[in-house]
């Protein structure tokens, strides 16, 4: 009975070392398309996937055993890789600042639909880092440059151009040219390709690319593939590119084409429902024009929806002192008080983020009868919603709030049936109005925090917390994920390193059975130093 208990790990030490349980998951081929690099510049990791096993492959991640080279950008799937699919994933790496002949182990984990992680894909690499281009050893004899804008409005056209010059003395034969684009870029015209190039002769190929409506940053990767010498060759080149979004320029038809359905969040013309006008004796009704005026040179350098929000929100912090009795509900009022509420600088700042074209909300607790309870605002930009928190000191996305200390307390309260968590949406000002938005921060809570948690920890020590993981049921999971995401950084990392997986295992979970039923505290890290004591 008790061998029968240690089969699990076993299995899961397994997965680590193999990559494989019943079936190996994945085919990976790890390779660079440089062996040699100046100081500082970029080369790229291309890993190559194909799909074996039973099921979809949701995610491939790269990790690399030496913190000098940093991974710049790095790829995702653009949809599950289904079985028998191959595909290919490019990571920009940038190679150290000191010359040198570097040793690297780069180590691919593969995850599938069932949210199983596996391990076991790596390879040893050897990158001689240069201090002179004229000591990189010459790759072929096709010369590839390309430019591009360092900038682009977001909703705008930008050109790329690539030229390609052969500098041999017999002909190359083009197989291939791709562009690697930034999330919501489009090709909107594509330059006739040569099939061949003479030598001497030099191409100009212009891509006309259209920018999303959205902030974005990265690298663009060209992707240019020849034959020479009946041998076949590949070059990447890479243009950084930051698209500015300032919506507070855009016109109606403009916002309803970048925020779909969220521009119903920037139309409202109040801010919170009829239970707190009639709490509150207030409108929370919008004076557009009169909020952006006061605010639209607060935003004068921002380059997107954060950079707003965050420049407002510091103007409200500073600008106020803080108190805990709320007088008013509307904004125009807010705005020349010296002392208000936190619900109040909330209200503030979400209606200056309306009156900016910025999809805004105030999100509150709702137990059936009052709506007034632990009130923070949200904000969209890029496809996510990103919270602040004027109680809590918090300004980030919706992830980064569900893994701080004070969301599990939110979260017990949520799950245990007697409060919802909802966005004001009052139409009327009339009433309840609100939208439910708890299933919204519930979907995906386990692989949101562990993401988090995953990021906080070392690469050696990741692989342990799946260990820790393996035997526990959904609710427990989520407790030690909450766990965790409450530690302090340093604080994690030294337990895991400590720590066997199992016995850290045990410790929780008796932790977790002991207050499982009872009122969780405001601050989650209560318990997490609970734990401390253990390894102190």
């Amino acid at each position: 009975m008790r061998d029968s208990k240690l089969i699990p790990i076993v299995l899961v030490l397994l997965v680590f070392s193999s990559g494989c349980l019943v079936k190996e998951p994945a085919k990976v081929e790890i390779n660079t398309d440089k062996t040699a690099v100046k100081e500082g510049d970029i080369f790229h990791m291309v890993v190559k996937v194909n799909n074996t096993g039973k099921v979809a492959i949701t995610g491939v991640n790269l990790y690399l055993n030496n913190p000098d080279f940093k991974i710049l950008q790095s790829p995702s799937l653009d949809a599950p890789l289904k079985v028998g699919e191959a595909t290919e994933l490019i990571w920009i790496i940038q190679a150290p600042s000191k010359p040198g002949r570097y040793m690297v182990k780069a180590s691919v984990e593969v995850v599938d639909e069932l949210r199983r992680t596996w391990g076991g894909f790596y390879k040893e690499l050897i990158i001689n880092v240069v201090e002179k281009e004229s000591e990189i050893p010459l790759f072929g004899v096709l010369s590839t440059s390309v430019a591009s804008p360092e900038e682009a409005e977001g909703g705008n056209e930008f050109r790329v151009e690539v030229t390609l010059k052969n500098m041999g003395n017999a002909p190359i034969t083009l197989r291939d040219i791709s562009l690697n684009l930034l999330d919501g870029m489009e090709v909107v015209k594509e330059p006739d390709v040569p099939a061949n190039i003479l030598p001497g002769e030099k191409h100009a190929l212009i891509y006309v690319i259209k920018a999303p409506y959205k902030p974005e940053e990265g690298y663009l990767t060209i992707s240019v593939v020849y034959r020479e010498d009946r041998e076949e060759k590949r070059e990447l080149k890479n243009r950084f590119i930051k698209i500015l979004w300032r919506p507070w320029n855009y016109d109606d038809e403009t916002l309803r084409l970048a925020y779909g359905e969220e521009y119903y969040w920037i139309t409202l013309p109040y801010l919170v429902d009829g239970f707190w006008k009639e709490r509150f004796n207030s409108t929370s009704r919008i004076d557009r024009e009169m909020l952006k005026n006061e605010s639209i040179l607060l935003v004068k350098n921002a380059t997107s929806e954060i950079e707003a929000a965050k420049a407002v929100y510091n103007m409200i912090k500073s600008r106020y002192y803080f108190g805990d009795i709320t007088t008013t509900t509307n904004p125009s009022s807010i705005l020349h008080k010296n002392k208000i509420s936190y619900e109040e600088g909330t209200l503030l700042l979400t209606g200056i983020l309306r009156s900016l074209n910025i999809p805004a909300r105030v999100v509150t607790l709702y137990n059936g009868d009052d709506c007034t309870e632990n009130t923070i605002s949200e904000f969209y930009s890029a496809g996510k919603w990103y919270v602040v928190d004027f109680k809590r000191g918090f300004f980030g996305s919706r992830e980064e709030y569900i893994a701080t200390p004070y969301f599990p307390k939110i979260y017990q309260m949520i799950t245990d049936g007697l409060y919802n968590l909802v966005a004001q949406a009052p139409e009327e000002e009339e009433g309840h109005e609100h939208v439910d938005v708890s299933p919204e921060y519930l979907a995906n809570i386990e692989d949101s925090l562990k993401e988090v948690v995953l990021g906080r920890l070392n690469p050696t020590l990741r692989p342990k917390l799946s260990v820790v993981l393996i035997n526990m049921n959904q609710n427990e999971r989520i407790f030690t994920l909450f766990l965790f995401a409450s530690a302090p950084e340093r604080e994690l990392n030294l337990v895991f390193q400590k720590a066997d997986p199992k016995n850290l295992a045990k410790n929780v979970d008796a932790l977790y059975k002991f207050y499982k039923d009872k009122p969780w505290p405001e601050n989650f890290r209560e318990y997490w130093d609970i734990l401390m004591e253990v390894y102190k």
